[in-house]
């Protein structure tokens, strides 16, 4: 069995690979990320005493979270398996038209998950959390796209500014008003919101539409925490998939040698 982890912004997620299939996916928030691991690997263990298993990390810029809440101690002591980390970019079923470097990891994975679905289609890719990418795949190339800020780098932008500090309710979700209401704050905080809401929502609107100019067939599929927000973008058809990321990943890695 593999155990296929990727490390973003936030939150910690997974997936559980058994026979070449993801038969669980999970997550949870930094602040609790290494607990909740070690509480999934122990159910696993309590089912398959003699599970082997080895863990693959997805290889991405390691967020701060990382080392303050102790996943690097976590890598570096682990004694499930092997740990080893996973760049997805050798294995991507298509062409990288990127001039210099390379773009990340969860991206190339994003667009192998879209690549599955559709071998001969065209896809936007909106990945929107701690950033937002907004990515062209086109039949046999990624063709590169635009990173934009998140909501929530946006908040604390301002909030380092000493402006009032915005976040997500419990449920996770900004409490953003769509239609044109949406842009009409009657407060500091509602004008905060505002300003963020719509800037943000325009900015993945108008670069998504610029994308579609050079591929007018793509399909403009979400994913990522935020993604909700952007539901009916420009009034297309959209598709959300929560788990684009790491459905791609583990596609990636099943067709390797690792």
């Amino acid at each position: 069995m593999k155990l296929l982890l990727d490390p973003g912004g936030t939150r910690l997620k997974w997936a559980l690979i058994s026979e070449a299939r993801i038969t669980e996916f999970g997550g949870a928030n930094w602040q609790g990320a290494t607990t909740a691991l070690d509480e999934m690997l122990s159910d696993l263990r309590k089912n398959e005493p003699a599970l082997e298993l080895s863990i693959h990390i997805l290889k991405r810029i390691t967020p701060p979270h990382a080392q303050s809440t102790g996943f690097d101690h976590w890598i570096a002591t682990c004694e499930e398996g092997p740990v080893l980390f996973f760049d997805p970019l050798p294995l991507a079923p298509f062409s990288v038209e990127y001039v210099t470097g390379s773009p990340g990891s969860d991206r190339i994975a994003a667009a192998a998950a879209c690549h599955q679905r559709d071998p001969g289609g065209s896809f936007i890719i909106i990945d929107a959390g701690t950033c937002i990418t907004v990515d062209l795949l086109s039949p046999g190339a990624w063709r590169g796209g635009a990173i934009l800020p998140g909501l929530n780098l946006q908040a604390q932008a301002m909030a380092k500014a000493g402006l009032p500090v915005l976040g997500p309710n419990d449920q996770g979700q900004w409490p953003f008003q769509k239609g044109p209401k949406g842009a009409l704050g009657t407060s500091t905080h509602g004008a905060l919101e505002a300003g963020i809401s719509w800037a943000t929502l325009k900015s993945v609107e108008a670069t998504s539409a610029a994308l579609l100019q050079l591929d007018p067939c793509a399909q403009v599929i979400l994913t990522g925490g935020d993604a909700l927000h952007f539901d009916g973008l420009g009034g297309w058809r959209t598709f959300a998939d929560p788990n684009l990321v790491l459905s791609g990943g583990a596609a990636l890695l099943n067709s390797s040698l690792l």
